[in-house]
């Protein structure tokens, strides 16, 4: 998590935006609920009425009321009410009445709740016919037994005879309950709006974080791959890189945007609809026994499915390592017959994955009906104890509607919970691969204080170099020491894997040497930046490789190239046929991997992309196998004449006598030992390796 949190680091303040917008979102959320409970209590069961005390109340209830209580609250309510007489017209709660007796309007909103149960005992009186009786004492004894354990419910009680008294003014209940009920309803619709815009604005910002989160981290895996050697190459696959920069970031951009957006609201949302729960405390306990119900099914599913998370990352390595083998190969496949064979495969591996898939899947989907189970349960539950409770008026339909909703919001929130538990795991495996290839040191690397080459070209010189691959006992490499000066052209020869190409690749530090070194112009190449060093060499490697584009760009490859240098890099490379067969010549379209190009073609274009800008040393790596001997000879002619006008250091890494006998200087290599240097003709005399070389392929009239 520690890789993720580093990323979103420069989102801190994006990150709490969000925080804020999702607290937001869940109160307009969790604030509905009780505006519905409003509506139905208030609004339908109590007529609108939502006051305890009544606004206007006329002559004769007001004696009625006052009955009920000692003198010292009797002062207080007359003293919050002002008499108003008969024949007045008053505006109580947007409504015109015009008084048809004396009445009393409240004019001290203050007034204590002295009046309560006064309004109670009138209530009940009229509910058992107890109303005409005059004796306020009689009236208590009466109804001690049906007030007992009620006294939570006064309010109730009282709301509904503070509508009979306003019916008793003028008041219309029909107008005082629209008025509330639409009220109540514009300002939900107002929330529930407030609600949208915030949740969109919110899941916006999480989802635009998210996006350039794992556009920045592929970027910096792209680069880090950029950077690698060939030690750190051998640590990771070609398709587990192509997976891990594809799928794995995927994985982790979802992870991202979930802990912003999902992860985020499901704990706010939960904590804030439980505490809202525990405002009914006689049926809470239902909720204890459902979230019960959901932990115990998380825990038991986690246990089967997490550790197949990784087998499954694994195998889509696996899947996308056999379908790069089968593009690849395709051709050497049909010209074996060997379809059948990687069906069989990519079958076997695919019927892995889709198995561990599947079960994983299976897994997950249970969480769905054990949540719609709980769900559905609990809500039968909460019907069932809390008709109990309505029955014995110790609660409100719109109180049970609305614990119904935050009971279902608190399950909700596991449930987002559940889909995090098995997210996380998951996208944690993605972390950890990216992590490893981000984390990968590398072994090649600049030196802290580099050491500045010249413009012009130097002797490169090899002192006593040996070179074992990373991991290897045996070295490739043993004791090699040359030099090459500048406008010379320096050859190697030998057997399939005597070590030519190694000794190319530690050239431009693809590798480094185990014991020995490379100096360039007096500088050891690891005291110099691999930049300025790349900079100085012009290659060609052993696979010709092109990329999707054009001959122009495959040519320039990035760089800035005069029509002049591009024209001559053409040329020089025998490739001026290639652009005048394409349709649409320097801009005809090359495909993914050059393969609408033959193997011939495909190398002199890389030769012309070594050529197209001046360097002081070229490196061919039998980037002459392709050619045929015309061509081969009329582009080595074309490649003297620039050596002899530039003074550049040429490398030539080949198999084929002729190519390399016209060198300055050849070296004969043997299970990594040079076993002979020297011009042509004087290893022909000297060097029994060169001379079995030479006459495997020449006959003694084509070699002299």
């Amino acid at each position: 998590m520690k890789l993720i949190f580093k990323y979103m680091k420069p989102y801190l303040l994006i990150v709490i935006a969000v925080i804020a917008l999702t607290f937001l979102q869940v109160q307009t959320e969790l604030t509905l609920p009780d505006y519905m409970s409003g509506i139905v209590t208030n609004g339908i069961q109590y007529g609108g009425i939502t006051e305890t005390k009544p606004m206007i109340v006329t002559q004769k209830d007001m004696d009625k009321i006052i009955r009920f209580l000692s003198a010292e609250d009797t002062a207080k309510v007359m003293s919050a009410y002002q008499k108003v007489n008969k024949g007045s017209v008053l505006s109580v709660d947007k409504q015109q009445v015009v008084l048809n007796e004396d009445a009393y309007l409240l004019i001290n909103d203050e007034l204590d709740e002295v009046m309560l149960e006064a309004l109670v005992y009138n209530y009940l009186a009229g509910q058992y016919g107890l109303d005409n009786e005059t004796d306020a004492s009689a009236i208590k004894a009466q109804l001690a037994d049906k007030l007992s354990g009620l006294e939570d419910n006064y309010s109730s009680m009282a709301r509904l005879y503070i509508r009979d008294l306003y019916a008793d003014v003028g008041l219309a209940a029909d107008s005082i309950q629209t008025s509330y009920i639409l009220s109540a309803g514009l300002k939900m619709l107002a929330i529930a709006a407030v609600g949208v815009v915030v949740q969109i604005l919110s899941t916006y910002l999480a989802t635009s974080t998210a996006t350039k989160i794992a556009a920045t981290m592929r970027r910096d895996v792209f680069a880090k791959v950029e950077s690698f050697s060939s030690s750190e190459f051998s640590r990771f696959s070609t398709s587990s890189l192509i997976t891990r920069t594809g799928n794995d970031i995927t994985k982790i951009q979802q992870l991202i945007q979930m802990m912003m957006r999902m992860m985020l609201m499901s704990p706010i949302m939960g904590i804030t609809a439980v505490f809202k729960v525990l405002r009914y405390p006689n049926i809470s306990w239902l909720l204890i026994v459902a979230i019960g119900v959901i932990v115990c099914a998380m825990v038991v599913l986690a246990v089967f499915a997490v550790p197949k998370f990784e087998v499954i990352q694994k195998l889509t390595d696996k899947i996308n390592n056999v379908m790069r083998e089968f593009l690849d190969g395709m051709l050497v496949i049909r010209a074996f017959n060997s379809q059948k064979i990687e069906e069989q495969k990519f079958d076997d591996i695919n019927s892995d994955l889709r198995k561990t898939d599947l079960f994983v899947s299976n897994v997950m989907n249970i969480m769905g009906p054990v949540m719609t189970l709980v769900m559905n349960a609990l809500t039968v539950s909460i019907t069932w104890f809390a008709a109990k409770q309505i029955d014995i008026d110790a609660m409100t339909i719109g109180d049970m509607m609305a614990f119904s909703q935050y009971a279902m919001h608190v399950v909700m929130s596991f449930m987002m919970v559940t889909v995090s538990f098995f997210m996380i795991p998951r996208s944690l495996v993605s972390v950890k691969r990216i992590k490893e290839v981000l984390d990968t040191q590398n072994v090649i690397l600049d030196p802290e204080e580099p050491k500045q080459l010249p413009q012009e070209n130097g002797v490169l010189s090899f002192e006593h170099v040996t070179f074992r691959y990373p991991g290897a006992e045996e070295a490739v490499l043993e004791d090699v020491s040359f030099k090459a000066e500048p406008g010379e052209t320096v050859a190697f020869i030998g057997s399939t894997g005597s070590g030519k190409s190694t000794i190319i690749k530690l050239i431009p530090r693809l590798f480094d040497v185990s014991e020995g070194r490379i100096t360039y112009c007096g500088e050891d190449i690891r005291d110099v930046e691999q930049k300025q060093l790349h900079d100085k060499i012009g290659m060609a490697t052993q696979k010709a490789v092109l990329f999707t584009g054009d001959i122009r760009s495959n040519i320039e490859f990035g760089r800035d190239i005069s029509e002049e240098d591009l024209s001559e890099a053409i040329r020089i490379s025998q490739s001026e046929n290639i652009v005048a067969e394409k349709e649409g010549g320097l801009d005809a379209t090359i495909t993914q991997g050059g393969t609408n190009v033959s193997g011939g073609q495909k190398q002199r274009l890389s030769i012309a992309r070594a050529l197209a800008e001046k360097r002081n040393i070229y490196i061919f790596d039998d980037s002459f196998s392709a050619l045929d001997y015309e061509t081969d000879k009329k582009l080595r002619a074309a490649l003297n004449k620039l050596i002899e006008k530039t003074k550049s250091t040429v490398f030539i890494v080949a198999q084929r006598i002729a190519t390399i006998k016209n060198a300055d200087k050849i070296i004969v290599l043997d299970e990594g030992k040079i076993v002979g240097e020297g011009k042509h003709e004087e290893l022909l005399k000297d060097c029994e390796v060169y001379r079995q070389i030479a006459y495997s392929q020449l006959s003694k009239e084509e070699l002299a």
